[in-house]
């Protein structure tokens, strides 16, 4: 193929437009922070302020149950976190920077504010708008992060007594 100007021009607009836009999308980006109870393991701040406000939409205050923040949920998963393999890790990172972004908030959901930026009814309807995507991909990825919040939730010993729970057997006293 030819190296044209005409071409060079051409592929030098089409680069700018996409580095314009990456930078539109970091822009974008910049998670409410929360502080972790916890020294984190394996998140960054802003991953976890992140996963708080999913968890917290995902397994909100409802009756005796306390939001899934109140008992910790996001340092949990962070612990968890670092007892899995890097990739697995880096996965759910940028599962986390994907849900947070507003860049692909604008073309998915038509929001312009990040994820964490947006009030309770609104992440509601963005996670829901990922519950019931027609892209298998974005359904795969709310399909993870609801059943590693929920796990993690009714994993907790606070929830085990909501749920009728006694908990779990003792096996330290058999013999």
């Amino acid at each position: 193929m030819e190296l044209s100007r005409r071409l060079v021009l051409k592929y030098g607009l089409a680069g700018a437009a996409v580095l314009a836009l990456g930078g539109l999308g970091l822009g974008l980006q910049g998670s409410v922070p929360r502080e972790a109870r916890k020294p984190l393991q394996s998140l960054t701040s802003q991953e976890f302020s992140i996963l708080w406000a999913i968890a917290d939409r995902l397994a909100p205050a409802k009756g005796n149950f306390p939001p899934a923040s109140a008992i910790e949920v996001p340092e949990k998963i962070d612990a968890f976190l670092a007892t899995v393999d890097p990739a697995t890790r880096g996965e759910l990172k940028l599962v986390l920077k994907l849900v947070e972004n507003a860049l692909p908030g604008v073309f998915l959901d038509g929001r312009v504010r990040p994820f964490t930026k947006c009030d309770p009814a609104t992440q509601d309807a963005i996670l829901e708008g990922w519950r019931l995507s027609s892209i298998l991909a974005r359904r795969t990825i709310f399909k993870a992060l609801n059943n590693l919040v929920g796990a993690t939730y009714y994993g907790s010993p606070e929830t085990y007594a909501l749920v009728g729970y006694p908990g779990p057997p003792n096996y330290g006293n058999l013999k």
